[in-house]
């Protein structure tokens, strides 16, 4: 299956960042997404230095992804934190 930018974008829009009201792309949380084939890398910023928030935030966009894009994406979740 071709995987979109689009796609993906408003999938990360159904998940808000830990600690903050807006959701990942409204917030700037969301650095850089690359597809290769069905493979998906997303680049995310948080302000939460927490073990927590980092797990959840992994958690949420690999639901979000293969909720609403496509079930089978091989997904990797790059998370810096900004404290």
């Amino acid at each position: 299956m071709k995987l979109d930018k689009k796609e993906i974008l408003k999938a990360l829009e159904t998940i808000t960042v830990p600690g903050e009201g807006k959701n990942m792309v409204e917030s700037g949380a969301v650095n850089n997404i690359q597809l290769f084939g069905d493979e998906v890398v997303v680049d995310i910023t948080i302000n939460n230095p927490s073990l927590q928030a980092r797990k959840k935030t992994e958690v949420e966009i690999l639901k979000a992804i293969h909720r609403e894009v496509y079930e089978k994406a091989k997904i990797t979740v790059n998370i810096k934190v900004d404290a």
